[in-house]
């Protein structure tokens, strides 16, 4: 039972938390952006960042689940508990509807825009494991699904929906996704053209650290408007665009062949949106 549990932790990434801590930082600059009173910024922003974690473990299992096959083909994958036959698909559903009895509380706790967005994004979380099978461009899909709690965080403190300035937020997180999960990808690219997982970095091959490149640089500059609109102080707006330079020089500079840069290129983009969060909390309750 001990072990099976250690292989639920697993299964769920509970043990490699960054793609959830990527998953709650939109969130959360979400929540800032609406400049909440303290009380209200607590709230949610604890509800969310735990939320960011069960739905990604959801997420996870699903996937494990669509993938096991692929994943048994795939170095880094192999040892996943469904596709090394330490989990069966049932354990695996099980788990799914643990994480969505969990995440129904937090639903609760949320105002019924925040229900309504979240509601919505549901069918996007089950068709992104599949879109790498049809398009070249599953990070798109993703960058759409994974930034949601932009919308998500906002709704939350001003019980509406989102208006302009937000989206412009939203569609600059999209970009943000694409770059870093190329990154991601490339540490599968010879795995991939074998089994026929398709991805930016299939697509780019040795173009794919410029392509990454190409989309921090476009949501650093997306960025701004959506700051500025917002009234956040000019000192955040150039911190923010110089963390967005730096992942761009960084993406920019990986080579398809460079193995050991993929993860800390990944976790970089981690350190950015913990540091964005950071500004902007820091612009709201301290510096104005």
């Amino acid at each position: 039972m001990i072990q099976k549990i250690k292989n639920f932790i697993v299964l769920g990434r509970f043990t490699s938390p960054t793609g959830a801590l990527l998953l709650a930082w939109p969130c959360l600059w979400g929540i800032n952006i609406a400049k909440p009173e303290l009380s209200i910024f607590f709230k949610y922003t604890i509800l969310l960042f735990f939320g960011s974690f069960i739905l990604r473990a959801a997420g996870c299992a699903w996937n494990d689940i669509l993938d096991r096959k692929i994943d048994k083909k795939t170095n880094r994958t192999k040892n996943r508990p469904i596709a090394s036959g330490k989990l069966t698909v049932l354990d695996g559903l099980t788990f799914i509807f643990l994480m969505f009895v969990i995440g129904l509380y937090i639903l609760y706790n949320l105002t019924i825009p925040a229900i309504i967005i979240s509601i919505i994004s549901i069918p996007l979380i089950i068709i992104y494991p599949l879109t790498k099978r049809f398009t070249f461009f599953p990070q798109i899909w993703l960058g759409i699904t994974f930034n949601i709690g932009i919308l998500i965080g906002y709704s939350c403190v001003t019980n509406s929906y989102p208006n302009f300035e937000v989206s412009i937020l939203y569609v600059s997180a999209i970009f943000w996704t694409i770059g870093y999960d190329t990154l991601y990808a490339m540490q599968d690219y010879s795995d991939d053209k074998l089994t026929g997982v398709k991805s930016t970095a299939i697509k780019m091959q040795h173009k794919s650290g410029l392509f990454a490149a190409g989309a921090y640089f476009i949501s650093s500059i997306i960025f701004i408007p959506a700051l500025l609109l917002n009234n956040f102080n000019l000192l955040i707006i150039v911190f923010v665009f110089a963390l967005g330079l730096w992942q761009t020089y960084y993406a920019a500079n990986t080579q398809i062949t460079e193995i050991h840069k993929f993860n800390k290129g990944f976790n970089k983009s981690n350190l950015c949106g913990f540091l964005i969060w950071l500004g902007m909390v820091m612009d709201i309750y301290i510096i104005n």
